[in-house]
C-alpha cells in the first residue's frame, strides 16, 4: 500500500486529517524521532536490527535523518543526513551542543557546537554497560527524551542486563540495570535507574505536570513512573531477593482476553479489547491542536491491532490509573509498525511506522527500503501560522515567555535552551540576559496559575537556580504537584538506591547528602504527618531511597501510621523497598516499625525479612514474637506470624524465639484457625524441624512464590537425599530454578542428568552457563556428553574455556584427552612447545603489529577470560594475583606468564585437584580447609565440600590460570590483548 494510500485509510475521529510528512525512500526503518529548536524532525534509521538468526547485520550502517517542512504545508521539502556512521540506533536526542544517540550498548554524543548539521568529529562514549543479550535481542536499551528535571532518560528491557558507566568506570562502581527506566545528567555525568522491572519499555512521556509514564510492550502495558520503583517483571525474577513482591501495573484493564494466552491476541483476535497485547511509543497530548477532550490524554501504539490506544489518567491514591478510552488511528495498512508519535511546533501530531510486516521478532524477512512519517491534525483547531524560526537564536528572557504557550513543545525546548545557557561560560551580556530570565521565572513560580508555575520551577530546577531556601517555600505550596515537585528538587542530587540498594558514594558527596537530609527531615516528618495528598505523600516514599538508610526510619515510620494508605496501590510497597536496608544495618529498629505500622503488607514483609536472618539478629525476631503474643489486635498477630512463616518457608529447622511460648498460649487462648494452624507449623519448624518431604511440596508447589521454591530447593539439596535428581531434573526448564536445580545434580552419576543439562543448556542464563558447563567437565562420563554436544553445536565450542579443558585433562581418561584436543585445540604441556610457542609469540608480535592493535577489543578479551580471576586497573576477581602493578610493559614476562603460566607460581596460588567421593573431579584454589569443611575457588564459584566427601586432594605446582589461553584466538586478537595488557591506564570498551 502506497504511503497516500496508507493516510488516507486511517480510520480517525470526525474532523481528524492524516497527511503523509514523508516516506520512502526519503526516509526507511523509522525508529526513533525528536524535534530542535529550529521546529525540525529528526529521525534514527535503523538498518543494521535483523531477523532472529543473523540479530544484527553489521556490514551496514544507521543513519539520523533532519527533515524540514520550510512552507509549511504539512510535508517535508527538505532532507539531509546528519550521520550515517553508528550502527544498533535505537534512540535519538538533541540538545546540548550535539547529538544523542543511543546504540546499545553504549549512549553516544555526536559534538555539532555550531550547529550546522555536520559533526565536529566523531561519536564519543558518554556510557557503555548497556549489554545486549544472546538470547532476547530486541529488549535491549533504547528510547531517550529530556525530562523536566534537565536530565536525559532512557528505557531498557528485563531481558538484557547491564552494568553501566562512563568508559574506564571499575565494575564496583557501575550501576546495575536489570529492565526499567534511567537517567543521565549531562552536565555531572551521573546516571541512574528509576525504577526497575517490566518486559520491555518502549515509550515513555510526562503530563502536564511532569508525572512521568512509560509503556511496556507486552505483560501488563501502563506504568506510573514512579522513582525507586520495582515493577513486575514476569518474564525474569527482580534480582534483589528482598522486594518480594512488585508494584502491578497502572492501568485498570488490558487490551486482550486474559482468559486467552497473551501470545494468542495477534491477527485481530483481541481487537474488541484494544487490538492485543503488544505496545509500542507513547505521547501524552499536551500540543494545543487537537480538541480539547484530548489534552492530557495518553496514545500508545497497540502493533497488532494498528491503531493507537488511548489511556485516561485518572488520579487514584497516591497515584494513577489508567482507564481504557476509545482507540484512534486504526490503520488499514498491514505493513503499518507505529514506532512512536510525537507533537511538534504547530500542535500537530507526527507518526512514524517503521513499515514491515514483522515485530518485534522479526520473522517475516527484513524490509530496510519502506518507512513512513504521517501528520495528524484536526484543521478545525486555531493555530499559529507555520514560520520558520530559532529558538536558540531567541534571548533568554523572551524564551521564559514561552512557559505560557499553550503548546507544551515550547515550554519544553525553552527550558532545555535555558538549561544550557546555565552553564559556567556565560558572561557580560548574556549572563545579564540569563539573570533576567531566573528572576522572571521565579515571579512565574509564585503566581496564581499552577501550570506555568510548575513549568517554570522545573526550569529553574534545570538551570541549576531553584536553592534551597526558594524551594523549601514551595513545601507549602497550596498545589500538590507543586509541593510534589519541591521534594523533588531539594533532594535530586541525592543518589537513588541501585536495584540490590544503596550505592556506596564518594565520602565528600556522601557528607553533603548526610547534612541535607538531617536539615530537610524534620520538615518532610511534618509533611507525612499532616499531608492530605496521596500523591505528595508518594514523592515522600520515593525519597526513602535517596536518603542515608539510618535517617529512613523516621520518614518511614510517620508515612506508616497514614492508614488511608494502607491498602494503597503504591505506598506499602514503596516504603517497603526503601526500608529493605536497615534489616542489616538497624534490625531491632525494624522490628519496632512493624509493630507500630498500620498497613499490614510493609508489616508482613517486614517481619519475613527479618525471620530470615533469625540465625544473625534473633532479638529482632524476639521483639516481633513478644509483641505477636501481647497484642489484642488478632489480625496485627496474624500478620507478623504470616511474615515469619513466609521468610522461613523452605527451611528444615530454625532456632526458636525466646517467647514462643507466649505466642503458643494466646493462639491457643484466643486465635482463629488460620493464626493456629501457622502457630502449629511454626512449633514444629522451632522444635523438631519441619520434614523435608514438606519442604519437597513447597519446592513442587507451581503456585508459591518463586523466591520461596528457591530458598525451599536450596534446603533440598543441601540436604540431600534419593529424591533430589528427580525434582531437579523436572526444574532444569525454569529459568528461575535451574541454577539452583543445577547443583543439585552436580553430585549424580547418572548420564541422563548431563543429557538433561544440555537439553536445558540456552534455558539457563547466560550468566550461569559456565557452571553448567563445569559441572559437564568434572566426571568422564559427563565430559564425553559434552564433548559429544559441541559437535552436535548443541553447546557453542566458544563456550568451552581452557579452564574447561584443563579440568577435562585433569580427569586422566586418554579418549577424552584425545577428543577435546580435536575439538578445541591442542595445549602446549612441554616445556619445549612452550618456548617454541613463546618465540613464535614474540616474531609476531613487534612493536609495529603491537602498535596495530586495537587495546578497546583487548579490553573485551580480557574481561571475557582473565578478569574471571585476576583485577587489572579495579576491575575483575581477585583469584589471582592484581595485573595492575605487574611488569606489563614487558613482553617477555606477559608472554611468559600467559603461555606458560605455571613456571614461576607463588606458593598461595598453587592449583588443587580434589576427588569426591560421589566421582566428581574440581580444579581450583583452595581457600579455606578445616576439620569440617575444604573451600574451593573454581572458575565459576565458591564450592565448600564437607570434609567426609573429600576422596583425596593432590597439590599441584601448577598455576589456576591454564595453558592454552591464546591459542583459539586469532594474530589480530592476540594483538589487541596484548596492547591491552601493556596500556598505563584504562582504555574505553570497544566502540
Amino acid at each position: 500500500m502506497s504511503a497516500e494510500e496508507a493516510a488516507a485509510r486511517f480510520e480517525v475521529p470526525p474532523g481528524f486529517e492524516v497527511n503523509v510528512f514523508a516516506s520512502e525512500p526519503d526516509v526507511q526503518n523509522p525508529i526513533a524521532m525528536t524535534w530542535d529548536a529550529r521546529g525540525r524532525l529528526w529521525i534514527a534509521e535503523n538498518y543494521t536490527y535483523a531477523d532472529r538468526a543473523q540479530r544484527f547485520d553489521l556490514t551496514l550502517h544507521d543513519r539520523v535523518l533532519i527533515l524540514e517542512d520550510t512552507d509549511g504545508d504539512g510535508r517535508a521539502d527538505q532532507r539531509s543526513v546528519f550521520s550515517d556512521q553508528v550502527q544498533m540506533l535505537t534512540g535519538i536526542e538533541v540538545g546540548h551542543g550535539g547529538v544523542w544517540l543511543m546504540c546499545p550498548p553504549r549512549l553516544l554524543f555526536v559534538p555539532d557546537e555550531d550547529l550546522d548539521d555536520v559533526p565536529d568529529g566523531p561519536a564519543q562514549i558518554v556510557l557503555d554497560g548497556f549489554e545486549v543479550a544472546q538470547e532476547n535481542y530486541h529488549n535491549f536499551a533504547n528510547g531517550l527524551k529530556w525530562g523536566p528535571d534537565g536530565w536525559l532518560y532512557g528505557r531498557c528491557g528485563g531481558s538484557c542486563p547491564g552494568s553501566v558507566g562512563i568508559p574506564g568506570t571499575p565494575d564496583g562502581q557501575r550501576v546495575a540495570l536489570e529492565g526499567g527506566i534511567w537517567r543521565f545528567h549531562p552536565r555531572t555525568s551521573s546516571f541512574e535507574v528509576l525504577a526497575h522491572g517490566t518486559t520491555n519499555p518502549w515509550g515513555h512521556d510526562w503530563d502536564e505536570f511532569g508525572e512521568a509514564f512509560f509503556i511496556n510492550t507486552v505483560n501488563g502495558h501502563l506504568w506510573h513512573l514512579i522513582p525507586g520503583a520495582h515493577c513486575d517483571r514476569p518474564v525474569t525474577l527482580d534480582p534483589n531477593p528482598y522486594v518480594y513482591e512488585l508494584l502491578d501495573m497502572h492501568a485498570d484493564h488490558w487490551h486482550f482476553d486474559r482468559g486467552t494466552r497473551w501470545q494468542d491476541s495477534r491477527d485481530g483476535v483481541a481487537n474488541a479489547y484494544g487490538g492485543g497485547h503488544a505496545h509500542c511509543g507513547m505521547m501524552i497530548y499536551l500540543g494545543g491542536n487537537w480538541p480539547s477532550e484530548y489534552h492530557g490524554q495518553l496514545l500508545t501504539w497497540n502493533i497488532h491491532g494498528r491503531r493507537a490506544n488511548q489511556e485516561h489518567l485518572k488520579r487514584e491514591g497516591s497515584g494513577y490509573v489508567g482507564q481504557h478510552g476509545k482507540d484512534l488511528l486504526l490503520s488499514a495498512d498491514p505493513f503499518f509498525r507505529g514506532m512512536d508519535l510525537n507533537y511538534g511546533p504547530d500542535g500537530a501530531v507526527h507518526v512514524i511506522d517503521w513499515s514491515d510486516t514483522g515485530e518485534c521478532h522479526e520473522h517475516t524477512g527484513v524490509h530496510r527500503t519502506s518507512g513512513r512519517v504521517f501528520r495528524v491534525t484536526h484543521p478545525e483547531a486555531s493555530v499559529e501560522p507555520r514560520q520558520n524560526f530559532d529558538l536558540r537564536s531567541w534571548p533568554s528572557v523572551r524564551l521564559v515567555e514561552l512557559i505560557l504557550h499553550a503548546n507544551e513543545w515550547y515550554p519544553r525546548q525553552a527550558r532545555l535552551i535555558l538549561a544550557e545557557r546555565s552553564g559556567p561560560s556565560g558572561q557580560g551580556d548574556a549572563a545579564s540576559d540569563l539573570s533576567r530570565a531566573v528572576h522572571a521565572l521565579r515571579d512565574l513560580v509564585r503566581g496564581s496559575d499552577a501550570v506555568p508555575a510548575y513549568r517554570a520551577l522545573v526550569t529553574l530546577h534545570a538551570m541549576e537556580a531553584a536553592d534551597e531556601p526558594f524551594s523549601r517555600e514551595l513545601l507549602a505550596h497550596p498545589n500538590e504537584h507543586l509541593r510534589v515537585w519541591a521534594i523533588r528538587v531539594l533532594t535530586d542530587n541525592w543518589p537513588i538506591d541501585g536495584i540490590l540498594g544503596p550505592r556506596d558514594l564518594p565520602e565528600e558527596l556522601s557528607h553533603r547528602i548526610e547534612t541535607e537530609c538531617s536539615r530537610l527531615l524534620p520538615e518532610f516528618c511534618k509533611m507525612a504527618r499532616h499531608e492530605e495528598s496521596g500523591l505528595v505523600r508518594l514523592a515522600l516514599a520515593s525519597t526513602l531511597q535517596r536518603m542515608p538508610p539510618k535517617y529512613r526510619a523516621a520518614l518511614a515510620g510517620t508515612l506508616m501510621r497514614r492508614a488511608e494508605d494502607a491498602e494503597d496501590h503504591n505506598m506499602p510497597l514503596l516504603v517497603w523497598y526503601g526500608l529493605i536496608p536497615l534489616a542489616e544495618s538497624d534490625p531491632f529498629d525494624l522490628a519496632e516499625l512493624a509493630i507500630r505500622s498500620r498497613w499490614p503488607k510493609t508489616r508482613r514483609l517486614i517481619a519475613r525479612r527479618l525471620a530470615e536472618q533469625i540465625d544473625e539478629a534473633p532479638r529482632a525476631v524476639d521483639e516481633l514474637v513478644s509483641h505477636a503474643a501481647q497484642t489484642s489486635d488478632q489480625d496485627q498477630r496474624f500478620q507478623l506470624l504470616q511474615g515469619i512463616a513466609d521468610g522461613l518457608r523452605g527451611w528444615s529447622r530454625a532456632p526458636r524465639p525466646t517467647n514462643w511460648h507466649a505466642v503458643e498460649a494466646a493462639a491457643a487462648a484466643n486465635g482463629d484457625e488460620p493464626t493456629q494452624a501457622l502457630v502449629r507449623d511454626l512449633s514444629v519448624l522451632f522444635g523438631n524441624g519441619r520434614a523435608l518431604e514438606e519442604v519437597r511440596q513447597i519446592v513442587l508447589n507451581k503456585n508459591a512464590e518463586f523466591s520461596i521454591r528457591r530458598s525451599a530447593l536450596e534446603t533440598l539439596v543441601e540436604h540431600g537425599g534419593e529424591e533430589i535428581t528427580e525434582i531437579c531434573l523436572g526444574l532444569l526448564d525454569n529459568s528461575s530454578l535451574n541454577r539452583v536445580a543445577a547443583k543439585g545434580l552436580a553430585k549424580s552419576r547418572e548420564p541422563r542428568v548431563a543429557e538433561a543439562l544440555i537439553e536445558n543448556y540456552r534455558r539457563f542464563r547466560a550468566p550461569y552457563r559456565p557452571a553448567v558447563v563445569e559441572i559437564l567437565s568434572s566426571r568422564p562420563a559427563f565430559a564425553a556428553i559434552l564433548l559429544d554436544a559441541i559437535v552436535a553445536e548443541k553447546i557453542p565450542v566458544t563456550d568451552l574455556t581452557a579452564f574447561d579443558v584443563r579440568q577435562i585433562r585433569s580427569l586422566d581418561e586418554p579418549e577424552l584427552q584425545q577428543r577435546v584436543s580435536e575439538i578445541w585445540g591442542e595445549v602446549r604441556e612441554s616445556p619445549e612447545a612452550k618456548r617454541n610457542r613463546i618465540l613464535s609469540l614474540k616474531r609476531q608480535l613487534t612493536p609495529a603489529a603491537i602498535a596495530a592493535g586495537n587495546p578497546s577489543r583487548g579490553r573485551t578479551l580480557f574481561d571475557q577470560s582473565c578478569a574471571k580471576c585476576h583485577k587489572l586497573f579495579g576491575q575483575g576477581a581477585t583469584i589471582g594475583p592484581d595485573l595492575t602493578g605487574g611488569n606489563r610493559d614487558n613482553l617477555d614476562y606477559l608472554l611468559e606468564n600467559i603461555v606458560d603460566p605455571s613456571a614461576v607460581v607463588n606458593k598461595d596460588f598453587y592449583m588443587t585437584i580434589v576427588e569426591t567421593t560421589d566421582g566428581r573431579v574440581l580444579n581450583g584454589l583452595v581457600t579455606s580447609s578445616n576439620d569440617k569443611t575444604l573451600t574451593l575457588q573454581t572458575q565459576t564459584e565458591l564450592v565448600t565440600i564437607p570434609q567426609e566427601s573429600v576422596e583425596a586432594t593432590r597439590v599441584t605446582t601448577l598455576s589456576p590460570m591454564p595453558d592454552g589461553l591464546l591459542d583459539n584466538l586469532s594474530e589480530q586478537q592476540i594483538r589487541d590483548l596484548v596492547a591491552y595488557l601493556r596500556q598505563p591506564a584504562q582504555v574505553p570498551l570497544q566502540n
